[in-house]
């Protein structure tokens, strides 16, 4: 606590974007115009769908109309952004414009890459699970029932908040629920709709499969403003923590196995790196050095090298303060043994001057 205290301490103000966990801006940047955009074609095919139901046909993915009967490819790509549900459509469109807006101020169009490609092989996965699903119980449910929603790129959305502030409050008046609860309470809610019948089992895929593949993209495949190195590896983003601590251990599983099948398509690989940088000797086991967030701009790299090197000189000068109290206590240790030996032979000399 005195490290943490005294880097914090000695450290220059941080940009705005490092102080999101601090202050109630969560995101700041340029101007953002592309999420308007979004969502207005969000409402548009929203209302579409909620007026003329039919339209379903030609915009939601429907399994039987995809790859069986009328070869409508396309649908992967319109369902994401078709809904034929008011209350879906206006939640979806709301989350759509208030996250895109903070995120597309800090990464620019790449929160707009970041959105095709969840929504993509998110609908590309659940028409596969819809077809085997088809031929395990051979209802025509699963051929015909229409799937859309923009919930699975709302759901990576989650994801991206929990990465950017983890320890931003999402509500003033809350102080446990924080950004980085987000991924695991719209699972619960969207599994808990499920359980009491409010939504249908395509529509849980959705969440869950945007959940993942947001952590997936955003993990390995994600190009950060200012950075040219792909993803984000550091250990609080690791795909355990967005579960609750008593599951950890099953999703620790989960990042291992993802982690294994990009290493072997050639998408990542294993760097070794130092245990001990900048020189600093002698620090002992027990003393940990806090952990300082991935930057993603130079200027955030410049405060986390800054940070850095200001915990390392703690630590030293701490050890420093250790070693010459141990040698204080050595000196006082002799001089008081030598003040005994001289008090137990001052009675022999008397003795001999006798």
């Amino acid at each position: 606590r005195k490290v943490r205290k005294k880097m914090d301490d000695e450290a220059p103000n941080a940009p705005p974007q490092l102080n999101a966990t601090l202050t109630k801006t969560v995101i700041s940047g340029k101007r953002a115009r592309h999420h308007l955009f979004l969502t207005g074609i969000l409402a548009i095919l929203c209302l579409l769908g909620v007026f003329f139901p039919s339209s379903a046909e030609f915009f939601a993915l429907i399994p039987a109309n995809t790859a069986m009967v009328k070869f409508r490819f396309w649908n992967l790509l319109t369902a994401a952004y078709f809904e034929n549900s008011l209350f879906m459509g206006v939640l979806n469109t709301a989350v759509a414009l208030l996250v895109g807006r903070m995120l597309e101020r800090k990464w620019g169009v790449e929160f707009l890459k970041l959105m095709v490609a969840v929504n993509l092989t998110t609908m590309i996965i659940v028409f596969i699970i819809m077809i085997g699903c088809y031929a395990t119980t051979m209802s025509d449910t699963f051929l015909f029932s229409p799937i859309c929603g923009f919930s699975a790129a709302n759901a990576a959305f989650g994801v991206a908040l929990k990465q950017l502030a983890p320890n931003q409050k999402c509500v003033a008046s809350i102080e446990q629920v924080k950004f980085k609860d987000i991924p695991i309470i719209v699972i619960g809610c969207s599994l808990g709709c499920y359980m009491i019948g409010l939504t249908e089992f395509k529509d849980l895929l959705l969440v869950m499969f945007g959940t993942y593949f947001g952590w997936l993209y955003l993990r390995y495949f994600m190009s950060y403003p200012g950075s040219s190195i792909k993803g984000d590896n550091s250990e609080e983003f690791a795909f355990k923590t967005l579960f609750p601590g008593y599951t950890r251990p099953f999703g620790a599983l989960l990042g291992n196995i993802s982690f294994a099948l990009c290493e072997m398509c050639g998408f990542c690989k294993v760097v070794d790196t130092p245990d001990v940088e900048m020189g600093v000797t002698n620090v002992k086991p027990s003393v940990s050095i806090p952990d300082v967030p991935q930057a993603t701009s130079e200027a955030e790299r410049q405060m986390a090298e800054r940070r850095r090197q200001l915990a390392f000189k703690a630590i030293n000068e701490r050890l420093e303060q250790l070693k010459k109290q141990q040698a204080s206590k050595k000196a006082a240790a002799s001089t008081k043994e030598g003040t005994q030996k001289i008090a137990v032979a001052d009675p022999k000399t008397k003795a001999a001057k006798d």
